[in-house]
């Protein structure tokens, strides 16, 4: 792997470019480079933060949150005002840099439930099932199991998360336990059961298809330095000493070059890749050119693969002619089918250890020295998870159901949807009907945010909720043909009501864990106090739709804006990731999943990143 200047770029010919060094594109940088024949160009428009000593907020895994809106790190894209939510803008927080998100995320390991994936096969994409992603999710991992002595605490039984004991992985990328799981944490989940006496089960094999219930989640760390693993960390392990990897930081690219190979065949072929380099001010216009023999492959993520395939001249004619683009490709699904988790957070006053210490300095001085000997709250991480489906929280979830099925068959009958979307429809109503992991929950010792600030001296807990499956359907589309303007962004938050009515039934939910035994026992008893978001004044339907409408947020697990499926259907990409109506373009980041899945999308990233890196290897069995 080699970390290249710009001359040894501009006007060189490589096997492959891969726009993007995030988490799927150095994934697949590093696979394909495994073959010494092929050259291969990384460009990404981030810093290499190459020397992890000087970027701690990366580093340290209870740092989690603290990049947000640090342009260093944060592309921090926000999305036009939404009609729905009393038009606010949201902010969709990307990585920016070598690693991309997984350098800022929560570090969270979590795979989907076997139907959610099951489901993209029955969309239309042979091979992209349940069987193979489950194959593919051991590659790119190493799995240590934490210590038991560690945590004596926790019983044994709550780090069990593959039935086979023996399944470790042989990839570079480490994920375990945090070496120190937080009291609190204990509490929530399964040595004290507050969550289990609410009528949850444990999880029975969380990474292995059948994530129901509640357990103690993997963390992207390493075993003995207790440091955030990434893509980066992951590609430094075992690409570092390779010739033909080629890295370029601060290469922003603007679109692929591409002509008609001939009048028989007018498919499209790339020839190389337009980026600019280094630019400090949007009138900075001064591009370059990377020349490839054999493919362009876009990992640049949801938000910004489908502008650079606009610019490129292949997307919605109606979109490209708006900002003065050629039409090379049209591809009415390109920029569409955009779907995202959204989450809101209660946070009640708690007594013990948080992350709320280190908003003092002499705590947070001295936690980064206990963090260097593998201890202390920097030392932690995210580790609460429980998905559930809706019936589990609310009796109301047959009618809630009915009512958007009903709307779906009128707006169906009606024409209303554009081609393939009814039949993902199709698939959610039958999946709902079938108990869908449709809500989760997340919880985490300390204060995320909020429109109440925490006041000072108080600890607090926070229960985040997460709506897994959402019917709303958005859009990213480029406004500009300059690339520096970044895309507009609309989700289309609670534009279908069931995705509003809930996250309703899961606010009433999450509060009644505040009140449930052992955690009730540790939060104060004081009504005023006791709930800082939204405060205990929120407490009619009424009241709580406006609340949500303007505090909740979102997971940023955006997918969907290049989907995987049949060209009729508004697909952009087949089942071997390439663009239709091109010879040698591909897409492979979380752009290309079809539909929503009750998981985080960082694992997801990965595994798609290593299933194309066998499809283009020729090696792919479906």
């Amino acid at each position: 792997m080699h970390l290249v200047s710009l001359n040894l770029v501009a006007n060189q010919t490589f096997d492959y470019i891969i726009i993007g060094g995030g988490t799927a594109g150095l994934t697949l940088a590093s696979r394909l480079s495994e073959n010494p024949a092929w050259s291969i160009l990384v460009l990404e428009a981030g810093n290499s933060h190459l020397d992890l000593n000087d970027h701690p907020l990366i580093t340290r895994p209870g740092q989690f949150g603290m990049q947000i809106n640090n342009p260093e790190y944060d592309w921090a894209f926000t999305t036009v005002p939404q009609k729905f939510c009393n038009d606010k803008e949201y902010l969709w927080s990307r990585g920016k840099g070598l690693g991309g998100s997984s350098a800022m995320n929560f570090s969270f390991w979590t795979l989907p439930p076997k139907e959610d994936i099951d489901n993209w096969e029955k969309l239309g994409n042979p091979g992209w099932n349940h069987k193979n992603y489950q194959k593919y999710s051991i590659r790119p991992v190493t799995y240590t199991p934490l210590d038991p002595s560690l945590n004596p605490s926790v019983p044994a039984e709550a780090f069990r998360v593959w039935n086979d004991a023996n399944t470790r992985g042989g990839g570079s990328l480490h994920i375990t336990h945090p070496r120190r799981i937080l009291d609190v944490d204990i509490k929530m989940n399964q040595a004290s059961v507050t969550l289990l006496n609410m009528g949850f089960k444990r999880s029975r094999a969380p990474y292995e298809g059948d994530t129901e219930g509640t357990y103690l989640g993997l963390n992207t760390v390493h075993p003995t330095l207790h440091s955030r693993a990434f893509a980066f960390t992951a590609v430094q392990a075992c690409a570092l000493q390779r010739p033909n990897l080629f890295i370029l930081t601060g290469a922003e690219a603007s679109r692929i070059l591409s002509l008609n190979s001939s009048e028989s065949d007018n498919d499209l072929e790339a020839t190389g890749v337009e980026f600019s380099y280094n630019a400090t001010t949007a009138n900075d216009h001064k591009f370059y050119h990377a020349h490839v023999r054999r493919e362009v492959i876009l990992s640049a993520g949801s938000l910004k693969s489908p502008q650079i395939l606009e610019l490129s001249g292949i997307g919605r004619p109606d979109v490209l002619s708006k900002i003065g683009v050629e039409v090379k490709v049209p591809l009415d699904g390109v920029g569409e089918n955009v779907q995202e988790h959204l989450i809101f957070e209660l946070r009640d006053d708690y007594s013990e250890d948080t992350y709320d210490l280190l908003r003092d300095d002499i705590e947070r001085e001295k936690h980064i020295k206990l963090y260097s000997e593998g201890q202390g709250i920097y030392a932690t991480g995210v580790v609460n998870v429980a998905f559930m489906p809706l019936k589990r929280i609310t009796p109301d979830a047959a009618m809630l159901y009915a009512a958007e099925e009903a709307r779906v068959r009128q707006d169906i009958k009606g024409g209303k949807y554009p081609p393939g979307l009814a039949e993902q429809y199709e698939l959610q109503l039958q999946y709902d009907h079938a108990d869908a992991l449709d809500c989760e929950l997340v919880s985490l010792s300390g204060v995320l945010s909020g429109s109440n600030l925490p006041r000072p001296g108080k600890k607090y807990y926070t229960v985040i909720a997460i709506s897994n499956h959402n019917f709303s359907r958005g859009t990213v589309h480029s406004t500009s043909n300059d690339p520096r303007e970044f895309p507009a962004m609309d989700p289309h938050y609670f534009e279908h009501d069931i995705d509003l009515q809930i996250f309703i039934e899961q606010f009433k939910y999450v509060r009644e864990i505040g009140k449930t035994a052992p955690l009730k026992d540790i939060i104060s008893d004081d009504p005023a106090t006791r709930e800082l978001n939204p405060g205990p004044e929120v407490q009619t339907n009424e009241q709580i739709t406006n609340w949500l409408k303007q505090s909740c947020g979102t997971a940023w697990h955006t997918i969907g804006s290049l989907s995987m499926l049949p060209k009729d259907k508004n697909g952009v990409v087949d089942p071997k990731l390439k663009v239709y109506g091109t010879k040698n373009i591909r897409v492979v980041d979380l752009s290309v999943v079809p539909l929503q899945f009750a998981a985080h999308t960082q694992a997801t990233a990965y595994i798609i990143a290593e299933m194309a890196a066998d499809i283009i290897k020729g090696v792919f069995v479906p």
